[in-house]
């Protein structure tokens, strides 16, 4: 999978949106459709072939029996007026052929046919046979088939063409011209404005480009002040101290080479934090979104191998379960890139895209600590999860996931300094009914008691250009305030560890109500 790392942020994403919509749909559609026909097929022809045969021998047992040809030739040509029903055949035990009906059969079904024998007081008389084709149903089923595919495909296309063209409104042409920006700015030109100026975590981005731009700018014209009133004065020396002529001029040379070697390596070395900030938030995310693409494409290819030679529903079942969760996964990655483009300014969150819904607590803890598994195997940090089974919640769990995501990274980022090994514990218990209390604590360094009630201010961060943005408790804090109704503590000491104690109801306010 090296291709799949040489791609571009919008090549990865792109293929990530595209792996998760189209292959389930190309895969799980054919088994779908499958079993619709198989269904169609027992229910108009295989269940109704039975009833017409057990009803052909009921009836036959008095007209073979008094061999009355009239009335079982009624209720024959009854039968035969099924479109479905090709050919008829009622036997006499004793005389051979009583009835023989027969119709055009159609071409393009198969034929099914059903036998019973005819009873009259425990004894066989006779035999009736039915014979049905499956022409109409496949025709009528390929029909539905066709106007279902139709549909599902003018909705794949148009779902992914509108993320396509928001993705690239929105992310990718702003960044585009920043990155043309600085290039600019490290080539010189200081005088012309940073172009993207929007009220967004991009036009954050473009301001704080356009007060660097603004700074140099002033540096140089205070530097180059400076250089003119040096010349001025070197040139007044000059004319009585010709013996030192040589030595300013070379003083002046040196100097001016010192301040254009400044200028450039200030400039690349902020260019390049603020690059750096970016694109190290932005790592974790899409490596995780490449990670599932190439998991769920690994699923669908065993998937595949393993359809050859037969599926079973168990195997069916786990593939679509496996494809959904890497669905989900995919999906809330993408989410967790967007959200920490949007950190650098974002201070509310926005309520309207929160969803309540019933789920146990536990399974949700489990899934965010799958996701944040992999900076804890980097760094050697051991998480311990004590949430009893049997919780359930009705509640934000993408919101709650959040929260405890962001308490999680803060005590990766501040809690263990010079990737010292620690320790986080999540736990959670009931206070009462409607109440519930979880708990993440770790064992670091802990929170100087004069940084405790700044902690949830917004910008406040004491990591400051590494990794730190100020805004992920803040977030916090917000989210248990204004979308799960709930209140956040936190305890800690100098090299006493920190606690998070989060009281939240179990069933949230429904904000869309």
């Amino acid at each position: 999978m090296r291709w799949v790392g040489a791609l571009s942020l919008k090549g990865a994403i792109v293929l990530g949106m595209v792996l998760g919509i189209l292959l389930p749909v190309l895969a799980i559609g054919p088994l779908l459709a499958l079993d619709s026909y198989q269904r169609e097929r027992d229910a108009r022809i295989t269940s109704l072939l039975k009833q017409y045969g057990t009803m052909l021998a009921q009836s036959m047992s008095t007209p073979i029996w008094h061999v009355d040809r009239p009335a079982a030739e009624s209720f024959v040509n009854s039968l035969i007026s099924n479109p479905d029903v090709v050919r008829v055949r009622v036997e006499d035990a004793a005389l051979g052929p009583f009835i023989f009906v027969e119709k055009p059969i159609p071409s393009g079904g198969e034929l099914v046919q059903e036998v019973q024998p005819v009873v009259r007081d425990g004894a066989t008389i006779g035999r009736v046979t039915i014979e049905m084709t499956t022409t109409h149903v496949q025709q009528q089923f390929l029909g539905k088939l066709v106007t279902a595919a139709i549909a599902l495909l003018m909705q794949v296309l148009i779902s992914f063409g509108f993320l396509f063209l928001l993705f690239e409104h929105r992310l990718m042409r702003p960044l585009r011209q920043l990155l043309g920006d600085a290039k600019r700015l490290s080539s010189g030109e200081l005088t012309q404005p940073v172009a993207v100026m929007r009220r967004d975590e991009i036009g954050a981005l473009a301001q704080g480009l356009d007060t660097m731009r603004e700074n140099l700018n002033e540096q140089v014209s205070h530097v180059r002040d400076l250089n003119a009133t040096l010349e001025q004065r070197v040139s007044e020396r000059t004319q009585s101290l010709n013996t030192a002529n040589q030595e300013l001029v070379e003083a002046i040379a040196a100097l001016k080479s010192a301040h254009d070697e400044i200028q450039r390596s200030e400039r690349l070395a902020a260019l390049g934090a603020l690059v750096a900030g970016v694109a190290h938030e932005l790592n974790t995310p899409i490596g995780n979104c490449v990670t599932v693409a190439s998991t769920l494409q690994d699923i669908t290819k065993q998937f595949a191998q393993t359809s050859a030679s037969g599926i079973t529903r168990s195997a069916l079942a786990s593939f679509v379960d496996s494809t959904q969760h890497a669905s989900e996964l995919l999906t809330r990655n993408l989410d967790v890139a967007v959200e920490l483009i949007r950190s650098f300014k974002q201070v509310a969150v926005d309520r309207t895209r929160a969803q309540r819904r019933d789920f146990p607590l536990d399974a949700m803890v489990a899934e965010t600590l799958l996701i944040l598994s992999p900076s804890f195997k980097r760094n050697h940090h051991t998480i311990l999860v004590d949430v009893p089974p049997g919780m359930a919640m009705t509640s934000y769990p993408g919101q709650l996931g959040q929260i405890l995501t962001n308490l999680v990274n803060n005590a990766v980022l501040h809690g263990f300094v010079d990737d010292r090994p620690g320790v986080i514990r999540v736990s959670a218990r009931m206070l009462s009914p409607e109440l519930v209390e979880v708990v993440v604590a770790d064992d670091g360094v802990g929170i100087p008691e004069a940084n405790l009630r700044r902690i949830f201010d917004p910008f406040f961060t004491t990591r400051l250009g590494q990794g730190g943005s100020g805004l992920g408790l803040n977030i916090v804090y917000n989210l248990m305030k204004d979308v799960l109704g709930g209140t956040v503590q936190v305890k800690s000491s100098p090299g006493h560890g920190t606690q998070f104690i989060l009281t939240l109801p179990r069933v949230a306010r429904d904000h869309e109500e």
